[in-house]
């Protein structure tokens, strides 16, 4: 999510906002479809442009191969106005794995001193809540995707070749 005002980042840090944000957080999968349409809508008000990475992988399989090629595709597509990224936290080990990738490809596009990126939780970063939305709504297709992609670029990663 990109928040190009800085405005979603500044209201986020009222409390009514961040309780706001968490609740999406813990609540959008567990709603009803025509709240989860009410909580999108008001999400897509917010001044933020959302980018949804996609590559496809077996389920049941190790997921890191598809995981590495989206970070990939995310920090290269990163404007150069971007100075900070952050990630929901998947664990200490998984998240080794994305700083990894991130830092080999901020390097290779020569911004590794220009982009500071961390993992946190929804607990500790309420507008995480905004692209765990988004990106529920293009994974589940339909009203939702039809809805979310009026404000989110795609990215369609084709399957790697064994």
């Amino acid at each position: 999510m990109v928040d190009p005002s800085g405005r979603a980042a500044k209201d986020s840090v009222t409390p009514s906002r961040q309780a706001r944000c968490m609740s999406v957080k813990h609540a959008f999968s567990s709603e009803s479809d025509r709240e989860r349409r009410r909580m999108l809508r008001q999400i897509l008000e917010l001044p933020i442009s959302a980018l949804c990475v996609c590559a496809p992988y077996r389920r049941g399989s190790n997921d890191e191969p598809a995981r590495r090629r989206c970070i990939e595709a995310l920090v290269g597509s990163l404007d150069d106005a971007v100075a900070v990224l952050v990630l929901d936290t998947r664990g200490q080990e998984r998240d080794r794995a994305d700083n990894r990738a991130i830092r080999a490809c901020l390097l290779a596009a020569g911004r590794a001193d220009k982009v500071v990126y961390s993992h946190r939780g929804s607990r500790d970063e309420a507008l995480l809540a905004l692209p765990d939305a988004i990106g529920w709504s293009i994974g589940a297709g339909g009203a939702f995707s039809k809805l979310a992609s009026q404000r989110t670029q795609q990215i369609f990663l084709r399957r790697e070749l064994s």
